[in-house]
């Protein structure tokens, strides 16, 4: 969305600061390094060319990664640009005065316009869905509450668990095989297969973790359902375990003996090769799973412990008898009612257009109805989780920047082992065979390289995992407001009234007066939405979830009060509240009072003149 400036302040503040700062020192520390190796491979290239572009690539890798980090931790602590149409809306924002900002935030939102009053009249939250496949199910049968927590949260705990599933199934795995080659079912070449298994097994495990460091974090679009294992897939794997060494075996003696290779040269050339201790690797991993997860579980802890996932609205009924034309009642509801409850003059976010539909029927009488849904400017509601919560959050973020420093120093002495393994392998110049020159570096440099390669796999995959988790708590936001529905329905009838229609009276008014029998239905909550932020530009444009929906009595009494005060001070008649026109009338009320006056005097002299005329006819009638 774009940045609308407003002078007035909405409260949501840079979250990502102190993050920022710890990713910029990390970042900064680790580009030095990229330096380093960049200026020692500039002066190796001099001598050994290809020594140089060794440290070269090497350098570019690492400066490439540190620097990144460090603009991102830049980025966080920067000014962090909130205008007046954050958060995103719920659905689709039907505003007119927001057509704009609904048109960028429109791929973002979470709810189809049909659902939120759906969600309202069926008292019920679609935004938690069911948990697929075996192991999700298993995580939300331990952990209940986890099935009402944002979608971000709820795939941390889903792949931090579906890791461990993979890590037991691996060694499962790695089980049958020791039982399949050792016992001699691969044939008797299975017993040289299984230590080049279990460096299998050790890259098995890393890319697991990796993955698993991959999904978590946050998403812009997020996983609604988090990828796990499948019964089929746990039984393809034990299968696979049991079929694939014992064919990998039968089919490497079956080209030993085409060659004509004995298992004595086989264990003579292996024997050679120095041990890479895949065990002690095998034992880091569950180790390090067992910190990340641990301090993610903390978290998850503190975290499911706040709010409760309630599902209240409340609920106006009622039966209204009342002197107003329809148009007028929502014309009332939508530029005042509604307007009232603007949240610093922010307009509301319309989901349902107030479109009156009246039916005008014979006699002056019809039907109307219309209804709209609104939703208040979300306000921020501070989630405090406690103390040990901020610091192991804290922690988590260092940590995983501290590993990211060790990766790169890793990279480092793996680039100089390269290096050396080249210039040994160069010394021996071209009158060693091919064999002789594997032999030299399977005894003096594969093992360190492969032992490096795996210890700074091992170190940025968990330090990965760490400042992800991290960085996933510090970015969730929480924003109350009020969702509003309101339907009105009802009757009308036209009559006529009239005043001031006396023969006597100088004004009259004649009036239209419509009699509608009005039928509301208003309801009202107070849900809790969950987004989350992110640094640099579309810093919140995220899904808004809600969380929770609560009852909000007193908000349905105000909107009641002022729909029936509006109704109660209506005016049926017409009246002159003009001071002017005050006056004109009371001139025309008094020429009317003196013409009225001298035509009473007229009419009492031709009175009496006619009374006279009787008299003068009728002489007798006074005598007597």
């Amino acid at each position: 969305m774009a940045f609308d400036y407003g002078s007035i302040d909405l409260g949501i503040k840079n979250p990502f600061k102190t993050e920022g700062l710890i990713n910029t020192i990390g970042g900064a520390v680790g580009a030095c390094v990229g330096i380093y190796m960049l200026i020692d491979a500039a002066s190796s290239v001099k001598t050994e060319v290809f020594a140089g572009w060794i440290l070269a690539l090497f350098g570019l890798g690492v400066l490439t990664s540190g620097i990144i980090t460090l603009a991102k931790g830049i980025i966080a602590m920067l000014r962090y640009f909130v205008g007046r149409n954050h958060p995103t809306s719920l659905a689709r924002n039907l505003s007119d005065s927001q057509s704009q900002t609904a048109q960028q935030e429109s791929a973002y939102v979470a709810y189809s316009n049909a659902e939120l009053p759906e969600m309202l009249m069926g008292r019920k939250n679609i935004t938690f869905t069911e948990p697929q496949g075996i192991v999700a199910r298993l995580l939300h049968s331990f952990f209940p509450r986890l099935t009402y927590m944002p979608y971000m949260v709820r795939n941390l705990a889903q792949y931090l668990f579906a890791a461990w599933v993979k890590t037991a199934l691996i060694f499962i795995v790695y089980a049958l095989v020791a039982f399949v080659t050792l016992a001699g079912f691969a044939g008797e070449v299975g017993a040289y297969i299984f230590p080049v298994y279990s460096i299998v097994v050790v890259i098995h495990l890393l890319v697991t973790w990796y993955q698993a460091s991959r999904y978590i974090g946050v998403q812009r679009n997020v996983e609604k359902t988090a990828e796990t294992l499948a019964v089929k897939d746990i039984a393809k794997t034990i299968a696979g375990a049991i079929l694939i060494p014992t064919v990998i075996g039968f089919g490497l003696q079956m080209t030993f003996d085409m060659l004509d290779i004995s298992l004595h040269q086989v264990q003579q050339f292996i024997s050679e090769w120095p041990s890479i201790h895949p065990y002690w690797f095998m034992i880091s991993i569950v180790i390090a799973g067992a910190i990340v997860s641990g301090v993610g579980a903390v978290l998850l802890k503190a975290r499911l412990s706040y709010g409760e996932p309630v599902v209240e609205v409340s609920e106006l009924r009622e039966n209204w008898q009342e002197s107003v034309h329809p148009n007028e009642v929502f014309i009332n509801l939508d530029n005042l009612v509604m307007a009232n409850r603007r949240y610093k003059e922010v307009p509301n976010r319309v989901y349902q257009m107030l479109e009156p539909n009246l039916n005008e029927q014979v006699d002056g009488k019809g039907s109307f109805r219309g209804e709209m849904t609104q939703e208040v400017q979300p306000q921020i509601k501070e989630m405090d989780l406690g103390h040990g919560f901020n610091l192991i959050r804290l922690n988590a973020v260092i940590v995983g920047r501290v590993l990211f420093v060790i990766g790169a120093l890793l990279s480092l002495w793996l680039a100089n082992s390269v290096v050396n393994a080249y210039l040994d392998a160069k010394s021996l110049g071209s009158g060693h065979s091919l064999m002789q020159t594997f032999t030299l570096l399977g005894q003096h440099h594969a093992a360190i390289i492969i032992d490096v390669l795996l210890a700074a796999l091992l170190v940025r995959t968990f330090g990965l995992i760490l400042s992800k988790t991290g960085h996933l708590f510090y970015a969730e936001m929480l924003f109350e407001s009020n969702l509003i529905y309101i339907k009105v329905e009802g009757t009308f009838t036209e009559s006529k009234i009239s005043t001031g229609a006396g023969i006597n009276d100088s004004t009259r008014s004649e009036n239209v007066l419509v009699r509608s029998s009005i039928t509301p239905w208003v309801i009202v909550s107070k849900v809790i939405s969950s987004t989350f932020a992110s640094t640099g530009m579309k810093n919140l444009e995220y899904p808004r979830y809600i969380l929770e929906m609560h009852k909000n009595e007193p908000e349905l009494n105000g909107i009641k009060q002022d729909m029936v005060s509006f109704l109660k001070d209506r005016e049926s008649i017409a009246s002159i509240t003009s001071e002017r026109d005050l006056r004109n009338a009371s001139q025309i009320h008094d020429i009317n009072q003196q013409s009225r006056s001298t035509h009473d005097g007229a009419q009492q002299s031709l009175d009496n003149a006619a009374g006279y005329i009787r008299q003068q006819d009728n002489p007798d009638q006074e005598n007597l």
